[in-house]
């Protein structure tokens, strides 16, 4: 079986250029000798696959669908296939302020996250503790009926 590669790279050239820092805030902002140059985290991902193999005809003659109004002659089944996908994120992380005195970067930071993280992890602990110490407490129980 003679395969062909075509690699149409164009959805993923549009892709990346796409997710960049001007999708998450614009373009940089000039104004009163003060320029703001934004700053994204921008992260993507892609994956392909194919494959392509042959069967011997008999083994594919048994098979619903497949071999039937094949001629004698024939002595494999060729099939191919392939795959592929994508994604990609950008966020925010802050900004570079340009003056004639001085640059500077500015963080962004979403304050509601912090004490949002203490709180699942004071939940997943207290879960934790307290399965543990069922456990123990039941397993100290069945100890105590063994011998008494």
């Amino acid at each position: 079986m003679e395969t062909k590669e075509i690699i149409d790279l164009t959805p993923i050239e549009q892709f990346v250029e796409t997710l960049d820092v001007k999708s998450v805030f614009g373009e940089p902002i000039a104004e009163d000798g003060v320029t703001i140059i934004p700053v994204a985290e921008v992260q993507y991902g892609f994956g392909y696959g194919g494959g392509y193999g042959s069967k011997p005809a008999d083994e594919a003659a048994g098979e619903e669908g497949e071999g039937e109004g094949e001629s004698a002659d024939e002595t494999s089944v060729d099939g191919a296939g392939g795959g592929g996908g994508g994604g990609g994120r950008a966020a925010p992380r802050g900004f570079i302020r340009i003056t004639p005195d001085e640059v500077t970067f500015e963080p962004i930071t979403n304050e509601e996250r912090i004490p949002l993280a203490g709180i699942l992890m004071t939940a997943w602990s207290v879960f934790w503790i307290s399965l543990t110490l069922r456990t123990l407490f039941k397993s100290i129980a069945r100890v105590k009926q063994a011998k008494g």
